[in-house]
């Protein structure tokens, strides 16, 4: 499934536990098939994450996303629209949201290698 909101356009991964919902934001052409995992392996952490949790008759909304990605209120609101669609029971809850915008600056890697 594709997230395209303005110039950005990426793919997205959506993950169900009952009524809860995580997508998951990333470019599919970073992504390494099964037979190239062997030896050294790049793994992308993508652009970022959206977490619809209910919690009785409210859900709650959470993530990170890229800033770099995710440059603007305008992108942030198309995210949060569109996992909103996603759950048909999230327009008639209250759900308050908190996103964190990250910016990377260094990273961590095991790669086998070492």
């Amino acid at each position: 499934m594709k997230f395209s909101h303005n110039k950005l356009s990426c793919d997205t991964e959506v993950y169900y536990k009952d009524k809860d919902i995580i997508v998951r934001f990333f470019d599919s052409s970073k992504e390494q098939e099964e037979d190239d995992i062997i030896n050294l392996v790049i793994v992308d952490p993508g652009y970022g994450y959206l977490c619809l949790k209910y919690k009785g008759d409210a859900a709650l909304l959470s993530g990170f996303l890229d800033e770099d990605v995710f440059s603007s209120d305008d992108y942030i609101d198309a995210a949060i629209s569109f996992i909103e669609v996603l759950s048909p029971n999230s327009k008639y809850v209250y759900t308050p949201y908190h996103i964190t915008l990250f910016k990377q600056t260094s990273f961590i890697e095991y790669n086998g290698e070492y």
